[in-house]
């Protein structure tokens, strides 16, 4: 019986010997992560100012790529390096952060006018720039809350100056991929 369970220790043992093996190539390997999100696993030789030099696995090959095609590169001793970020980002629907202001038309053809909307800074801004960013970040809010993607500018004004607080006030048309919805008469 002590026989039986000795070599089938050793079978056990030969045959996870090529496993193993394969695992510590594995280790070896670098992982690419290009823009497009494609996966390569390979073997990085050179990172130069423009360009990234790899091998494939059981090649000796030098492939060379750019860097600007690169998201990232995840190392085999688990070190990270970002080049570029990445081309899609998942965003929430309705988060001013991601609306658009503009004050050019073309930007704004073919989309669908949902409505007006204005903002003025709040009365805590120190500086013109401070003031304006308040406005803006206001708008944003505003646009999301109806829909809106993007927003036309049809009037800026700046207020205040020399001592005083500084205010400024912006007026856009709100802008969106869907037509607006229409309220249910009853």
């Amino acid at each position: 019986m002590n026989v039986k369970k000795l070599l089938l220790g050793v079978f056990a043992i030969i045959l996870s010997l090529p496993l193993l093996a394969q695992e510590e190539v594995n280790e070896k390997l670098d992982t690419i992560y290009m823009l497009g999100r494609r996966k390569l696993i390979v073997e990085v030789k050179n990172i130069s100012a423009s360009t990234v030099r790899y091998t494939e696995p059981g090649s000796d090959e030098t492939i060379t790529i750019e860097r600007k095609q690169i998201q990232k590169i995840i190392f085999s001793n688990g070190r990270i390096e970002v080049f570029n970020k990445p081309v899609m980002m998942m965003v929430e629907e309705g988060n001013w952060k991601t609306v658009i202001i503009t004050d050019r038309k073309n930007d704004v053809q073919g989309l669908y006018e949902l409505g007006n909307v204005d903002a003025r800074s709040s009365a805590g801004s120190r500086s013109a720039k401070a003031a304006k960013k308040s406005a803006t970040i206001r708008l944003q809010k505003k646009a999301a809350n109806i829909g809106g993607s993007i927003v036309l500018i049809t009037k800026e004004e700046t207020i205040g100056g020399f001592g005083e607080p500084p205010t400024y006030e912006v007026e856009g048309i709100a802008y969106g991929f869907e037509p607006p919805k229409k309220e249910e008469e009853n």
